[in-house]
């Protein structure tokens, strides 16, 4: 019988002392990193029926007496296992898992989410992959630093092993098999080329080595036995890996894997807490009172909001916790106000933006007459004083906050039924404009995804022409915020056509005067498709609605 498997390492014993409920592991904030291995577990269980652990004590203590995850067998095998590697190579805990075992088995990340079981010819293969990854520069960099500054190499990694040809590896989001002795020999080798230059692992970037000792060896040593891999996937030959992030496609999708830095993507952490909210609740509420419990800073902010009336589903004790100040940001405006002091010294020196908005306008005007600087950082003002008065409108009570909090419940369990709807029927479905939103013009982008990005993108902005652009204001209501929002054409086309309420069929007319008679005519199905899609996107992004 296949095995179902997960791994989960908190690194060595004898130097993790940080609080563990604050692992971040990648994700932008720590409790989508839970919320992740929640989903993660849930749905492996509801696909295969059975999973099981493999982790240490303070992994059980988390995943199983906390967060009471439904393993089917948990062992704590890991506990002291990897003490004496380093902590950056958290592949070595996954080829360990491998290596115990002592029948078929398919291991999952616990950043997997799966919706479709693979088939038979899949499961019962020698070895099995969720997809080949082709000349994927990350590989070849990490093999060039083996190979630069490593002294003990093993022949599938030499460099006229892969120079001039394509580099492939299997990406062991998924992987497994029944063939036990290539993994026996897989697992030796992997072990023996970490242990054999631990001495040189400050020399290259040490979080890279998991990609080639897990993936990179599994597909090398798969070919040169003349072992043919099974993938679940498609390949992959662009770093992107768009398919594997469009949470958008359920119930669509096979699969949805969010690798690296896709964990920072403010959509992909939302999909995974709304997607783990709407089908399993309790597991989601568990996570966040941990979280709060813990003391520990979490980009859901609205958890921590004392007008937060949601008590029903918050039903453990809540701690004392200060009201959240939605105090006046002006991050963008400051930095833009910085950047040209430094350019034109003293020129703003005397500018604050805690003054009146007019007065603001009319000092800049004073400053710097007639340049298009000014234009620019009237502009990010104009954008952030709007943001600001939409916080204090939207979030100023117990009343509206709850209601916001509602509404977002109800709005993602609405679009996950309707795109799980018969076209026929889903043409039928209403659609208009949100209930909170402000439009408005610009001629730069300014979304700041990162705040130690804000030094860029003021630079970036006031050194580029001025475009014509139009961002969409929404209320964010699980970071409490105001979630800017550009509108590429289409976008904006469907959404000036909603000033009334339309089906999604009735869209499909309006928009054929946007294509030329040609794309239509020769290729309905892609124009029909494109346009689903579309509304598909901007229906999760806030940017309109179901109607009610």
């Amino acid at each position: 019988m296949l095995k179902i498997l997960q791994t989960f390492w908190t690194g060595p014993s004898n130097i993790n002392n940080e609080n563990l409920v604050s692992m971040k592991a990648g994700w932008l904030s720590c409790e989508y990193h839970w919320m992740s291995w929640a989903l993660s577990c849930l749905q492996a269980k509801k696909t295969f029926g059975e999973v099981s652990l493999v982790t240490d004590l303070k992994g059980k203590q988390i995943l199983i007496d906390q967060l009471q995850l439904p393993y089917s067998h948990v062992s704590t095998q890991l506990e002291g296992a990897l003490d004496h590697y380093h902590p950056s190579l958290w592949a070595l805990a996954k080829i360990y898992t491998y290596s115990i075992q002592t029948g078929p088995f398919l291991h999952l990340d616990g950043d997997v989410f799966i919706w479709q079981k693979p088939d038979d010819k899949f499961l019962n293969s020698r070895l099995a992959a969720q997809n080949l990854d082709k000349n994927l520069e990350f590989y070849t960099n990490a093999l060039n630093e083996i190979n630069d500054h490593f002294i003990h190499i093993p022949s599938s990694l030499l460099k006229k092993s892969y120079e001039h040809r394509d580099v492939y590896g299997s990406n062991a989001g998924l992987l497994g098999g029944n063939d036990l002795e290539f993994f026996k020999t897989y697992c030796e080798q992997a072990f023996k080329f970490v242990d054999e230059n631990k001495a040189s692992l400050d020399k290259v970037n040490t979080g890279s080595l998991n990609f080639i000792f897990e993936q990179y060896l599994f597909c090398r040593l798969a070919a040169e036995a003349n072992i043919s891999v099974s993938y679940y996937g498609k390949m992959v030959d662009n770093p992107v890996f768009k398919d594997y992030i469009k949470f958008e496609d359920h119930p669509h999708t096979q699969m949805v894997h969010p690798v690296g830095g896709f964990k920072k993507y403010h959509h992909v952490c939302d999909h995974v807490a709304k997607k783990l909210r709407n089908d399993y609740p309790d597991y989601y509420y568990r996570v966040i009172n941990m979280v709060r419990s813990a003391g520990v800073n979490m980009r859901s902010a609205i958890y921590v909001s004392p007008l937060l009336h949601l008590d029903e589903l918050l039903p453990l004790a809540e701690k004392s916790l200060a009201p959240k100040k939605n105090e006046p940001l002006f991050e963008r405006t400051n930095a833009a106000i910085e950047y040209l002091n430094k350019k034109y010294p003293l020129k703003l020196s005397s500018l604050k933006t805690h003054i009146s908005r007019n007065e603001f306008i009319k000092q800049v005007k004073l400053m710097l007459p007639g340049s298009a600087e000014r234009n620019c950082l009237l502009e990010i003002f104009r954008i952030e004083s709007t943001t600001n008065s939409l916080l204090k409108k939207l979030y100023a009570s117990q009343t509206a906050i709850t209601g916001l909090y509602k509404a977002e419940l109800k709005k993602y369990k609405q679009i996950q039924d309707v795109f799980s709807l018969p076209e026929s029927e889903l043409l039928k479905i209403e659609i208009d404009r949100p209930e909170h939103y402000k439009l408005l013009s610009t001629g730069w982008n300014w979304k700041l995804d990162y705040k130690e990005q804000v030094h860029a993108l003021i630079e970036r902005n006031f050194n580029e022409e001025k475009s014509s652009l139009h961002v969409l204001l929404i209320p964010d209501e699980l970071p409490g915020s105001i979630k800017e929002y550009y509108l590429d054409e289409l976008d904006l086309v469907i959404f000036d056509t909603l000033k009334d309420t339309f089906t999604i069929g009735d869209i499909l007319p309006e928009m054929k005067q946007y294509f030329s008679l040609d794309e239509i005519e020769e290729d309905y199905s892609t124009f029909k498709q494109l346009i689903i899609s579309t509304i598909k996107g901007i229906l999760y992004a806030g940017v309109i609605k179901i109607s009610s």
